[in-house]
């Protein structure tokens, strides 16, 4: 019974390859026809070299609240080591819910209110640049603030990356 089915079947499939035979043929000559420009060999290219982007470091991230005492900001006045954002982050959100924009004059700082007007000083050139306070952080522990990348290039920081600075208050 079971080898009557199969004869039953492979004779189905017979037939159905015989009736469309001669469509397949035609489709097949107006394909060839069609594309014969297309199937011309073509200079090969050499491979685009694509940058490997690397994982992130993790960074122990530091809880920052503003602090009852700082919330004064009279003669505010503090000394630390200042890094700055990566391009990468251009878009993003910052914690006041600004787009991060690597071209303007901006800041991340842990207790300093949002809008503060903040003066930073390179303490190695002495230069000088006023940012805006729109983000939290540095997340890493020992650094004070985060610049952005203008206002990094601005007082030379982009070629030691990390460096000490000078923050006082503007406005």
């Amino acid at each position: 019974m079971k080898e009557n089915i199969k004869y039953k079947i492979l004779l189905i499939l017979i037939l159905t390859i015989f009736i469309y035979a001669d469509d397949t043929d035609k489709w097949l000559k107006e394909l060839t026809r069609n594309n014969i420009q297309s199937c011309k060999v073509k200079e090969i290219k050499e491979p685009e070299i694509i940058p490997i982007i690397k994982k992130k470091k993790k960074i122990r991230r530091v809880k920052s609240y503003p602090k009852k005492e700082n919330l004064k900001y009279i003669n505010y006045d503090e000394v630390g080591i200042a890094s700055y954002y990566a391009n990468c982050l251009n878009g993003c959100k910052t914690a006041c819910g600004e787009k991060y924009r690597t071209n303007l004059l901006t800041a991340a700082h842990r207790t300093l209110p949002f809008g503060t007007l903040v003066c930073v000083t390179l303490l190695s050139t002495g230069k000088q640049v006023v940012v805006k306070v729109n983000d939290r952080g540095p997340y890493a522990k020992r650094r004070v603030i985060d610049l952005s990348f203008k206002a990094a290039q601005k007082i030379g920081l982009i070629q030691k990356g990390v460096s000490k600075v000078s923050i006082k208050i503007v406005k």
